[in-house]
């Protein structure tokens, strides 16, 4: 499976609009992962985007296409001189947490009943902020 990753390619801008961005990652023609994100203006007009869903079907966990995904967007944000990415994660998704840990992504709020019909029904706000270059002067 390590030459899997080989064989992987990342259909962008599958669906893409004005504030809205989806790209899948395809084996075999298959989408094996998948991650949606929006633009959202903050109240000082600054813009943000926020992770609606990022998705890897079982088999292919562990094998760096979330990874490969989230990066995608992370440096899609980078150049775009986007500040802040956020996304929820239920409390008690520890892999989750943990893997965007990895990215420099922190915990920043957790907000109570978020959840409706799920147990626990509280998620924390995750957060990555992105430092952008200092411009010359």
């Amino acid at each position: 499976m390590s030459c899997l990753l080989e064989h992987l390619y990342v259909g962008r801008d599958v669906v893409s609009g004005v504030h809205r961005h989806r790209t899948a990652t395809y084996y075999s023609d298959i989408c094996v992962g998948s991650i949606a994100c929006r633009l959202e203006k903050k109240e000082d007009g600054a813009i943000r985007v926020y992770i609606m869903t990022l998705g890897v079907l079982a088999p292919y966990r562990g094998l760096g296409i979330g990874t490969k995904l989230l990066n995608h967007v992370i440096d899609l944000s980078s150049k775009e001189n986007i500040g802040e990415i956020y996304l929820h994660v239920k409390t008690n998704n520890e892999d989750a947490i943990n893997f965007y840990k990895k990215f420099g992504f922190e915990i920043t709020e957790t907000i109570k009943n978020y959840y409706a019909r799920i147990t626990p029904p509280d998620c924390y706000v995750v957060t990555k902020y992105i430092r952008q270059p200092q411009s010359e002067k």
